[in-house]
């Protein structure tokens, strides 16, 4: 056992037995000074307490201690930083989750957006009222006409109008585009020129039995649309009724309506032949007006629709190319 004595450790066996360290000398005690305090002077005078030298007593213990709790300290910031490391480490899974899942979605945007460029009747094709407008403007210029641009009514009812016609491609929505251009004179025509000024000539020009009384059934809607029967046919056909056959000046004076005609008579006269299924636009022409532009003298129309389509089909289906066959040829 050590105590403390001027600074210096003392080891209590450095004293023979029933000798005591006094001024740094072992002496016999003084029989009257009796008390173990006075035995310690040095001690007595120090202000620590007992407590304090028994705490210390043994240095080898308390280095032992303290390495120990020094060694118990390093653990705890090991501890500390392994999960401070493990954090990270979950933090970067997190990330890198992230990254994977934004790339993935980027992916599929990616994908959706090839989907959209190619075209599918859910998107009607890929057609869009850019392409719509610029096909009319480029089929306008191919023939050297002077056709105003779309406005935008007339573009929404065209697309919204596409199912109406069974229309099965791009190349087909290019075809039909250029017939009504053709047809109503770059969409400026719902109805014939010439009955719009001589409305009695025309009357009497496409009167039938199946006429409704104080109605005419002259060309209307982007198709021309004429004779009292195919107007009874396109309502039934559009609307199970003969709302059209009824009041048919609604067939040019409503932009979904004169879009709905052309598409059911597509639909109805044009659209399963094989020809045009084929992509030979002639075919298309013969059956809208062939015994006039196929078979007749009026060829020289029939070569201008196919004009047209040639300037509207790269638009519609890049990468397609025109078939004239079906008609004069």
């Amino acid at each position: 056992m050590l105590f403390c004595n001027q600074n210096e450790w003392v080891a209590f066996s450095d004293c023979e037995p029933g000798t005591v360290c006094r001024d740094g000398r072992c002496q016999v005690p003084d029989q009257d000074s009796g008390s173990a305090s006075n035995a310690l002077p040095s001690q007595a005078n120090d202000s620590s307490d007992l407590s304090s030298v028994a705490a210390v007593s043994d240095p080898a213990a308390a280095a032992s201690d303290t390495a120990a709790i020094a060694s118990d300290t390093a653990a705890a910031v090991s501890d500390t930083a392994a999960a401070a490391s493990d954090t990270a480490a979950e933090a970067s899974d997190t990330a890198a989750a992230s990254d994977t899942e934004a790339a993935s979605s980027a992916d599929e945007s990616s994908q959706s957006g090839n989907d959209s460029s190619s075209g599918s009747s859910g998107d009607n094709f890929g057609i869009t009222c850019d392409k719509f407008n610029d096909a009319v403007s480029k089929a306008s210029k191919a023939i050297s006409a002077n056709y105003p641009a779309p406005s935008s009514a007339q573009c929404n009812s065209f697309l919204k109008g596409m199912s109406k016609g069974d229309i099965s491609s791009a190349r087909e929505a290019a075809m039909f585009l250029s017939n009504i251009l053709w047809e109503s004179d770059g969409l400026r025509a719902k109805e014939e020129y010439d009955c719009k000024d001589l409305p009695d000539w025309c009357a009497q020009n496409y009167k039938s039995t199946d006429d409704k009384s104080g109605q005419t059934y002259w060309g209307r809607g982007y198709i021309q649309l004429t004779w009292s029967y195919n107007y009874k046919a396109a309502s039934e056909g559009l609307y199970g009724d003969d709302r059209l056959l009824d009041k048919p000046d609604q067939v040019a004076t409503d932009e979904d309506t004169a879009w709905a005609v052309s598409f059911w008579f597509w639909k109805a006269n044009v659209h399963s032949d094989p020809g045009v299924q084929q992509g030979n636009f002639g075919s298309s022409i013969n059956k809208i007006n062939g015994a006039l532009e196929c078979k007749g003298a009026a060829q020289d129309k029939a070569k201008k629709r196919y004009e047209m389509y040639k300037a509207v089909l790269p638009v519609f289906a890049p990468g397609e190319q025109p078939k004239e066959s079906g008609c004069y040829n």
